[in-house]
């Protein structure tokens, strides 16, 4: 008896084969559009909360953090640290050194609970003292959130960051000091945003990926490397 074996013909095997290219090319194409809406997000978090806090200044006189009243002021402000005043002297309050801790009577802190308040964003931020991004601190659609931090001329040892102010920083660190490495996430995130809203070069523009390049003008990013987003909100 002649025994005839079974298997799949050529035929098969090439609509497999389709089969499972377009099951991949989908998934990196979903991926790319999931990356994609991240960045969308992060730019238009970045021009709302810019906005949001001229408003603020406009309407109020002062910075959000900055206001000396609030409790009085704005609506629903009475209990920290939405009701913790600033010293009103129109800046948001200095910092011993730009990877500071965090407290939760800092204007840098309450600017948040004053610009939720004042109903001028609505990132989910609550009126609460714990810092921790998606509670007193907005989260990040790319990573971790955002920290607001006042530094003025370089930052850190690249030379080539001229500062203006108040600048809103994304990154994976909420509260404590920023130790140069746990604050950090991947450059193929950041570079992206710098690229659709700035220049896309490391240390140019008003969107620095910092620790993305090599410290000098017009540097291309490193995607392999890890940094932080910083957008400089000039002069707040």
């Amino acid at each position: 008896m002649i025994k005839i074996s079974s298997g799949f013909t050529l035929v098969e095997i090439s609509i497999v084969m389709i089969i499972i290219g377009l099951l991949i090319g989908g998934t990196f194409g979903g991926m790319k559009l999931i990356d994609n809406m991240k960045v969308t997000r992060t730019i238009r978090d970045f021009k709302t909360i810019e906005s949001a806090t001229i408003t603020f200044r406009d309407t109020y006189g002062r910075l959000p953090g900055d206001i000396t009243n609030p409790a009085t002021r704005l609506p629903n402000c009475t209990v920290a640290p939405c009701s913790t005043a600033g010293n009103g002297n129109r800046r948001i309050d200095t910092v011993a050194a730009w990877n500071e801790a965090l407290v939760d009577t800092m204007e840098k802190f309450t600017f948040w609970s004053h610009l939720s308040a004042a109903d001028l964003i609505s990132f989910g931020t609550k009126n609460t003292t714990d810092m921790t991004f998606g509670e007193g601190q907005p989260e990040s659609h790319i990573q971790g959130g955002y920290r607001l931090i006042r530094y003025t001329g370089t930052f850190a040892i690249a030379n080539t960051y001229a500062l203006q102010d108040t600048v809103l920083l994304i990154t994976p660190q909420d509260t404590a000091a920023i130790d140069g490495n746990s604050w950090r996430m991947p450059c193929n995130l950041i570079e992206p945003v710098d690229s659709k809203i700035d220049d896309g070069f490391v240390y140019d523009g008003f969107v620095k990926g910092w620790a993305c390049g090599a410290v000098a003008l017009n540097s291309p990013y490193v995607l392999s490397a890890n940094g932080a987003i910083l957008y400089d909100l000039k002069g707040f």
